[in-house]
């Protein structure tokens, strides 16, 4: 094999699997929001279904656009600590607690943009219905 045969065998090698990642657009970030809704909507019994809800939050955060990323990474942060809290320790609940009220914001932020982007509810998993547009308000003058 030649030295150029060589490199690119090694460039491919380094530089496709990048290639192959999912993009970061809305119909993506969809299309597996959609695939695993059903079981990001059931609440958790035990702690591999938590496991789960990690993986689900994680793999949308992989696909986000940009501008969400860090608020799917906060959610699934928050079940990492749901995964590991021990009931019997007061300290491990407040910390739990703490996290969950620190992640309010970006939970709001990721329910408005899968709302509005996807047409689906992250809390139930139905479909809502988006305005397309802002209703017109009437003024009257004085």
């Amino acid at each position: 094999m030649t030295r150029r045969a060589c490199a690119v065998v090694v460039f491919l090698g380094v530089v496709a699997p990048g290639c192959a990642e999912t993009p970061r657009t809305a119909t993506n970030f969809c299309r597996v929001l959609a695939d695993r809704i059903d079981e990001m909507t059931t609440p958790p019994t035990n702690n591999g279904e938590v496991e789960r809800l990690v993986d689900h939050y994680g793999r949308l955060a992989e696909v986000a656009p940009l501008e969400v990323e860090a608020d799917f990474i906060a959610l699934r942060d928050v079940f990492v600590a749901a995964s590991k809290v021990n009931v019997g320790d007061a300290e491990s609940v407040q910390a739990l607690a703490d996290a969950a009220y620190s992640a309010e914001a970006s939970a709001d932020r990721a329910a408005m943009y899968a709302a509005a982007t996807c047409g689906v509810d992250l809390s139930t998993g139905f479909a809502v219905q988006v305005p397309t547009q802002t209703p017109e308000t009437t003024t009257t003058e004085p």
